[in-house]
């Protein structure tokens, strides 16, 4: 025990002596490498690999493992940040540009319900009349095409359209259809 706390002793003045002797050269050597920016960062990152060392006693050249170390962290963070360049855009990522152009959750939920809504009220009319809406407002017919398709007069047709409008009007209210479906 006393053996180890000696050792720890002498580990730690010899390297708050190499830090002492070395830091302002071990600096100016790491702000004249490619990672001149992060010069700080490096010899802290040099003296806590020399602290991790298995064996202290084993480096021959304290000073020439520093300054090698430091080398290669240099080195390491530069190629690190020529990738990091390779694969970054150049061009700002717009804001708007990473909305999606799909409707909200909240908008899906709500269409589905209004859809639902509208074919309830659709539902409640006889069948001749829903299939005369469907035909003009859906698929675009005229009120004579309606009439051909269902096999009756084109007034008839005319008629069961503007039940049916009625119908939706009243249950439905003007606010639930917009400016497109009109008689």
């Amino acid at each position: 025990m006393i053996v180890t706390s000696v050792i720890e002793m002498t580990i730690n003045r010899l390297l708050d002596k190499l830090f002492r002797q070395h830091r302002k050269e071990l600096l100016a050597f790491a702000e004249r490498q490619p990672s001149a920016n992060l010069a700080e960062d490096i010899v802290q990152e040099t003296y806590l690999r020399l602290m991790q060392h298995p064996d202290l006693a084993s480096i021959q050249n304290h000073r020439a493992y520093l300054f090698k170390t430091a080398s290669n962290l240099s080195n390491n963070q530069y190629a690190y940040d020529q990738v990091r360049r390779r694969h970054l855009i150049d061009d700002p990522i717009e804001l708007d540009s990473l909305i999606s152009p799909l409707p909200s959750p909240d908008s899906t939920i709500n269409a589905h319900q209004q859809i639902e809504r509208f074919m309830s009220v659709l539902g409640q009319l006889p069948e001749i009349c829903q299939h005369a809406f469907i035909l003009n407002k859906f698929e675009g017919l005229s009120y004579q095409e309606v009439a051909l398709s269902l096999a009756i007069s084109s007034k008839s047709a005319q008629r069961y359209i503007i039940k049916a409008w009625q119908h939706l009007l009243q249950h439905l209210g003007d606010d639930f259809f917009d400016d497109d479906l009109t008689l």
